[in-house]
């Protein structure tokens, strides 16, 4: 069966089941889904009750998870088809032309390309343009926050973006920060959330307590904005 608690701003679902044990089981799995497995004769109320002080460790463990959630959905890069940039849905209307552009209008990302059947290519000149500006939102983000890190790192922290298949981003031991260029689809709150996650990582190169007390110090809100990003379709 379905059920669900409440954790600060965030809903924990979960699938309950019952079965031959004497303890409360609670598992995560890496698509962020909780299964719970419970005696046969304990109560909803005290299952609720349990689930709730293993939320922090639930909420925990969907985060570590979120590095590998799967971003983008097949597309087919047809005219009136819907694509995001900074949180905000688009569609694409093509245009044939000799002179390849992309640009943005009235609620439409407008690419003009040589053959609107040539699904490469429009792809080649979107992700390209995604880039561009990825770069110029990307950099101006970080050179905002990068002074949160004076107060636990020595060093300058750099930046770098490219393609990634299963992480927002990531950060190294020798502090450079990597972000994906897919994050450009999503609103800038988003953005500056996985870029201080990722600072935090200058202090701590994994997920555990310690890091999130230092993330929950310099980005109180981080749960209500992983909840926002985690909701988005990109």
């Amino acid at each position: 069966m379905k059920d669900q608690i409440q954790y600060g701003n965030t809903l924990i679902d979960y699938n309950l089941e019952f079965a031959e044990r004497k303890t409360l089981g609670i598992k995560v799995f890496p698509d962020k889904s909780v299964n719970v497995s419970a005696p046969q004769e304990s109560s909803i109320e005290k299952i609720r009750e349990k689930v709730k002080k293993k939320a922090s460790w639930i909420v925990k463990q969907q985060d570590f998870f979120l590095s590998f959630h799967p971003l983008t959905p097949a597309r087919k890069f047809i005219s009136g088809e819907t694509h995001l940039y900074l949180g905000k849905q688009y569609r694409l209307k093509l245009h044939e032309s000799k002179e390849k552009s992309v640009k943005l209008a009235g609620g439409y990302i407008n690419i003009c390309v040589k053959d609107i059947n040539d699904k490469k290519a429009i792809q080649k000149l979107l992700k390209s343009w995604y880039k561009q500006k990825a770069e110029q939102h990307f950099n101006q983000l970080f050179e905002e926050l990068k002074p949160i890190s004076k107060g636990f790192y020595e060093n300058e922290p750099t930046l770098t973006y490219r393609w990634m298949q299963k992480r927002w981003g990531s950060c190294d031991k020798n502090g450079k920060i990597h972000l994906n260029l897919e994050l450009i689809k999503t609103p800038k709150k988003c953005i500056e959330y996985v870029i201080v996650h990722e600072l935090c990582h200058l202090k701590y190169l994994n997920h555990s307590n310690a890091f999130y007390g230092l993330l929950e110090k310099v980005y109180p809100d981080w749960r209500a904005t992983k909840d926002r990003l985690e909701r988005l379709m990109v």
